[in-house]
């Protein structure tokens, strides 16, 4: 079967449009974000202190440990794992309880904080399950909510005031093991493109088809000549 000159010129333009490259999705600048890493079997929980946790990614406050779970009195948002902030085996005369990690920042660049958190699901939790998070100048205090109420989604965007800049959890409820989860922590860059310098994909695929359509109208019109 033969293709039209204006078929073949609407092909060719699609063709064009598919072939021009996409924005590559952005970095995640937390190393081990969904704690994926602590790679520990179903049904079983861990928690790590200063020196071991390091090898991870996240380190736990001075006195606190990291506690990550797999399965374990609750399911992850994503992957397997996640970490309750309210740990086991932590020193009671610690001033916090939780964890961080230290980014390297641009001064002046915006980025894009997100994460998942929730509660205890155990049904002796209940509103018990408050949690800090701090990023450079941000910080604000969460409630994750009773034992039933799930994963939440938190996103914020901030602007980097250091070249090293301290991602940071801490667990503000009552220091009783059972504490407030978090997963699925990423810090992005937000480029945004420049929308007039960026058309959308229809708009990109309209014009070229426009333009397919103009070109043959032309050469149609010189053959009748």
């Amino acid at each position: 079967m033969k293709l039209t000159a204006l078929g073949s010129s609407l092909l060719c333009a699609t063709a064009l449009l598919c072939a021009m490259p996409t924005i590559a999705s952005a970095q995640n600048l937390v190393r081990n974000g969904g704690f994926e890493d602590y790679g520990l079997n179903n049904r079983k929980w861990k928690h790590y202190g200063a020196n071991s946790a390091m090898d991870f990614g996240w380190t736990p406050t001075g006195g606190s440990r990291i506690e990550i779970r797999n399965n374990v009195a609750g399911t992850a948002f994503e992957g397997k794992h996640y970490a309750e902030l309210d740990s086991h085996a932590y020193n009671r005369n610690a001033e916090e309880i939780g964890l961080f990690q230290d980014i390297v920042t641009e001064i002046g660049q915006k980025y894009t904080l997100s994460f998942n958190f929730g509660p205890r699901e155990q049904a002796r939790v209940n509103g018990d399950n408050l949690f800090s998070a701090s990023f450079g100048d941000f910080y604000q205090e969460f409630d994750a909510g009773n034992y039933r109420d799930g994963w939440q989604s938190f996103s914020t965007t901030i602007t980097a005031t250091s070249e090293l800049t301290r991602l940071k959890f801490l667990s503000l409820g009552k220091r009783d093991t059972y504490g407030a989860n978090i997963d699925n922590v990423r810090l992005e860059t937000a480029t945004m493109p420049d929308a007039e310098a960026v058309p959308e994909p229809f708009s990109m695929l309209t014009v070229a088809v426009a333009g397919a359509i103009g070109v043959q109208a032309k050469r149609m019109k010189g053959k009748r000549k």
